[in-house]
């Protein structure tokens, strides 16, 4: 369980009900509180209510891919993204980081793996938040 400080707002994407079943109660069971959708339509309308600091994506979902969510967020949002899919080529992993991805993890994956990738990403994204809103530009 994590201290109120150092819970998390995550919000997860993927058309898989058992993988957001299974990610949702880890993370809310260590404190951490979850936000999660099955498509990428429902992350687009969610996620500037929801404003998670780290975002799991999945690649291959029905309507619109994860890659074409991530373009989409990168048009308003620095939210960090990590790509969560089975897809796991080189091209693959390529397309998800010039779609504006911060990281690319493979299914399977260890949640506690997962859980140290998403605590990095959020706190690298709020030291440089912090940074410049301390020091902004003239």
């Amino acid at each position: 369980m994590v201290e109120a400080s150092e819970a998390l707002t995550i919000m997860i994407v993927d058309d898989d009900e058992l993988i957001r079943k299974v990610i949702t109660i880890y993370f809310s069971g260590r404190g951490h509180r979850v936000t999660a959708v099955a498509s990428g339509q429902e992350c687009l309308i969610t996620l500037r209510s929801c404003e998670p600091e780290v975002l799991l994506l999945d690649v291959t979902m029905p309507t619109m891919d994860g890659w074409e969510v991530c373009r989409r967020i990168r048009e308003f949002s620095t939210v960090p993204i990590i790509m969560l899919t089975a897809r796991a080529q080189e091209s693959d992993r390529l397309i998800g980081i010039a779609a504006g991805a911060n990281a690319y993890v493979t299914k399977p994956v260890s949640l506690k793996e997962l859980e140290a990738k998403v605590r990095s990403l959020a706190h690298s994204s709020g030291a440089s938040r912090a940074a410049s809103e301390s020091n902004p530009v003239t």
